[in-house]
């Protein structure tokens, strides 16, 4: 008798190996790319004002924010239900069972409170606005996928940003705008330098699009268990529009940034260089379904990191830069 994989009992991989998977590392440069761009803006506008190591600092909290929300969320999606024998998507350490929800919750715990120590300190130097990202951040990682840890504790356990269709907001709000513009305001930048935004906006557009891919394939294991996203309140066309949508806007205005907003003439170069592996996703999305969509959330990724790469290299390079690079 031949017995089928999901029959099989899968070996568990050595402890490293589960909780580097846990980690998510194939979309981690949704955290590292924004800062990374918003840094070098920073530089290119306030020359040696630009303070690296609280960039640094800044990215080390946005990626243990990450880190947090996606160990929270393979937590709280196991215990509500959306990962269960019939997942598709790839593998979550909660739901195979290489650990278990307590384990998973306290290492989003760590992660977590690890960020908040490290927010508290550049809140102490930057003020107000950077309290305020911190303990939002750090709130929105739970409330990303909600459940009984931690916010039930205190009857927040209804309260789930992904569930309820608000997670490509937040991913939007925070892994493209927050994180694109902390750099500069740490560094003591005033105002909203329109370049600035335009890159986090378009960065914006390409971290928000890797969450969608993951929504438009789980919609239906999705539905089923009471999670609402926008693929699941309005359809399989629409996610797929949405994320066609967010990939051209990103090529589109940042194509015209030096001409609308005066961006470093060598940034309408990005879109061009890119093109063949956004116009490779965007097919590929239109195509594929269900867990023929899980090489697509990476692709998504990388796309934002080459993206990100280029606009940060062909900054450092502009010779209207206010300060050296290198």
């Amino acid at each position: 008798m031949v017995t089928t994989r999901r029959q099989q009992k899968e070996a568990k991989p050595p402890l490293w190996k589960v909780l580097l998977l846990a980690s998510r590392p194939n979309t981690l440069a949704a955290s590292f790319t924004p800062v990374l761009v918003g840094h070098c803006v920073t530089r290119h506008l306030l020359g040696s004002a630009a303070d690296a190591n609280k960039s640094f600092r800044f990215w080390v909290f946005a990626c243990l924010i990450q880190i947090g929300t996606n160990l929270h969320n393979d937590y709280a999606d196991f215990v509500k239900g959306a990962d269960d024998e019939n997942r598709i998507g790839q593998a979550r350490a909660t739901q195979k069972g290489w650990l278990t929800p307590r384990q998973t919750a306290g290492l989003a715990t760590l992660s977590l409170g690890l960020a908040h120590g490290i927010g508290v300190q550049l809140s102490r130097e930057a003020g107000r606005w950077m309290w305020f990202v911190t303990w939002t951040s750090v709130f929105n990682a739970v409330a990303y996928t909600g459940g009984p840890y931690p916010l039930g504790y205190v009857g927040l356990g209804w309260v789930s940003l992904g569930y309820t269709g608000l997670g490509d907001v937040f991913v939007f709000a925070y892994f493209g705008v927050v994180a694109t513009v902390a750099p500069y305001y740490l560094s003591g930048g005033t105002g909203a330098p329109s370049q600035l935004m335009v890159a986090a906006v378009c960065l914006g557009f390409l971290a928000t699009a890797i969450i969608v891919v993951n929504n438009l394939r789980d919609r239906e294991t999705d539905a089923r268990c009471g999670k609402r996203t926008l693929a699941v309140r309005f359809g399989e066309m629409f996610a797929v529009r949405e994320y066609v949508n967010l990939v051209r806007w990103a090529h589109i205005l940042t194509f015209l940034s030096p001409f609308l907003f005066g961006a470093p003439y060598a940034w309408a170069a990005v879109p061009i260089l890119t093109s063949k592996a956004a116009v490779g996703c965007c097919l590929g999305i239109m195509e594929e379904d269900g867990a023929a969509l899980n090489p697509y959330v990476g692709r998504t990724a990388k796309l934002q990191l080459q993206f990100g790469l280029l606009l940060a290299l062909f900054t450092a390079i502009d010779p209207g830069a206010r300060g050296r690079f290198f």
